[in-house]
């Protein structure tokens, strides 16, 4: 595999480099020279490399997250404020009757 097609490989395995050659913070080209001089485990590559560790594994938190559950458990949290909130009502109605005598 020559280096061109060996780079575009790599490029596969990183696509969010393509955000900032899309942003002209830099070229194909300067990418290009880095990966053919230093290789793809240079320094240049680390942080596209570990924001898509991060993407996958907020993921896998989002996999992982039982829907149903959460759904019920804010139902409840709902019915819980609904409760207060009926109660402060009653007791600012009680506290303006009180302040009209």
């Amino acid at each position: 595999m020559d280096n061109l097609e060996s780079f575009k490989s790599f490029l596969k395995t990183i696509p969010s480099i393509k955000d900032d050659v899309v942003s002209k913070k830099y070229t194909w080209q300067q990418i290009y020279e880095i990966y053919t001089l230093y290789g793809p485990k240079d320094d240049f590559f680390k942080p596209y490399l570990n924001r898509q560790n991060d993407q996958l594994h907020f993921m896998d938190i989002v996999k992982n997250i039982d829907f149903d559950g959460l759904a019920s458990s804010l139902q409840s949290i709902e019915k819980v404020l609904n409760m207060v909130n009926s109660l402060m009502s009653k007791n600012d109605a009680k506290d303006h009757w009180y302040d009209e005598k």
